[in-house]
């Protein structure tokens, strides 16, 4: 009985712990019948991004190398227990890894085999110049700086997803598109007789309407592999994707997002971490020139054979470094700080410049897609009310093949405009819509 009720309880915990697992499973697998919103992709290829799982091991490489530096605060403590069988005929001192105990030659008579020793020592330095706060201080900017770069990898990353997800989303609209066009075409075509010459007409135009059809299909096979890639997914998948496909135009102040970007951009942050760490830099370079001021204390017990003899030290040490590359060394730290400050002045006008051309193709596509939604409204309110039997049918074909071209060029504007949204969002650092 309690052998059966143990294997339940475990089976049990089995099954707790697979049920999370494969409800996780079922929502993001590739091979998963539902389809995933523009959210979900991003925060997918955000989780899968080989590129920033590398810089967010950045990042935690670079915090624990700031731990590192905050222990330069504290005292550096050892602790040493030893015994020595010697034979010696003057005094020695054991290495400094062994204790450094100081060993005198057996006097004649003695019968002592061992020297026993054991002790603790703490060295602490009350005064460095400078050197112990700016290391902490070039840790610190080394983490903020590793921040922004993966900061910068997500934007990118967030960039290339939606941009794979808004291409698949207007070829399914493209594909649907001319898959309706072409039934209405053939919903004509069914009830007409056509002369000779007209039948070739209208022949070659449906012809081109499945040539249209195929290019589509492929076209949408390619942009399903580039999603999947992004999505960092099995390629022998499929995925399912559903999202709004809609012009909405936004309201933009260029003088504010251009202050915006230079707030929000990460690498312009980076850029700046990059100068404070090469400030810190020259800091170290001055503080070499000044002394240290050390306070080292230990304890030891020892003796033949025991431990009986107790030792106790305090010592206040000054040391005064001397180098021949000083000078050197400050000159080489001074021109990278001006090289950082020439950089960041190029970054900060290169982000300018990128904010106004982002900005200069969101003004043109709002512009442009409301010109084509007008005709795209206007062509499709006429089309409907065309009695078929009043025109040539080769005429009404090719106002099919109008129709669908100018729906796809409303479609691409549509992608054009969100794309174009995008690119402004990156190049600010941020989402131009909060």
């Amino acid at each position: 009985m309690i052998k059966k009720t143990a294997l339940f309880l475990t089976l049990l915990f089995l099954c707790a712990a697979f049920l999370p697992a494969q409800r996780y499973r079922i929502k993001y697998s590739s091979d998963d019948k539902d389809p995933i919103s523009l959210e979900n992709a991003i925060r997918l290829a955000l989780e899968n991004n080989y590129d920033l799982l590398l810089t967010e091991q950045d990042v935690v490489i670079a915090q624990q190398r700031l731990k590192e530096a905050r222990f330069l605060y504290l005292p550096q403590v050892s602790v040493n227990a030893g015994a020595t069988a010697y034979s010696l005929d003057s005094p020695m001192v054991l290495p400094e890894n062994l204790g450094q105990r100081f060993l005198m030659p057996k006097t004649a008579g003695s019968n002592g085999d061992l020297f026993l020793g054991a002790g603790v020592s703490a060295t602490q330095y009350l005064y460095t110049g400078g050197r112990t706060s700016s290391t902490v201080s070039m840790a610190n900017s080394a983490l903020k700086e590793a921040m922004s770069r993966y900061e910068a990898v997500k934007s990118s990353v967030v960039y290339r997803t939606k941009a794979a997800f808004w291409e698949y989303l207007f070829l399914q609209q493209k594909e649907a598109l001319v898959k309706e066009a072409a039934n209405k075409a053939r919903r004509i075509l069914a009830k007409t007789q056509f002369k000779k010459w007209e039948e070739v007409l209208v022949k070659a135009q449906m012809a081109s309407f499945e040539r249209e059809v195929h290019k589509v299909e492929e076209e949408l096979n390619t942009a399903h592999l580039k999603l999947l890639s992004v999505l960092n997914k099995e390629l022998n998948g499929k995925i399912y994707i559903s999202g709004s496909f809609e012009f909405k135009p936004v309201d933009i102040d260029l003088a504010k997002i251009t202050l915006w970007a230079m707030e929000f951009r990460p690498e312009l942050k980076s850029a700046l971490y990059k100068l404070e760490m090469d400030n810190i830099a020259v800091k170290l370079s001055l503080a070499k020139r000044y002394p240290d001021v050390l306070l080292g204390v230990g304890y030891d017990r020892l003796g033949q054979n025991n431990i009986n003899d107790e030792n106790f030290q305090a010592t206040l040490a000054l040391r005064l470094p001397l180098g021949y590359d000083f000078g050197t060394q400050l000159k080489q730290k001074r021109a990278e700080q001006r090289q950082t400050t020439l950089k960041r002045a190029a970054i900060e006008d290169a982000i300018r410049l990128q904010v106004r051309e982002a900005y200069s193709n969101v003004v043109y596509w709002q512009d442009e897609v409301s010109a084509r939604a007008k005709t795209w409204e206007e062509l499709s309110r006429e089309l409907k009310n065309i009695d078929d039997t009043s025109f040539p049918s080769t005429e009404i074909i090719k106002a099919f093949d109008y129709y669908y071209k100018t729906g796809v060029a409303y479609l691409e504007g549509i992608k054009r405009h969100m794309l174009a949204v995008a690119d402004l969002e990156l190049a600010v650092g941020q989402d131009i819509r909060e």
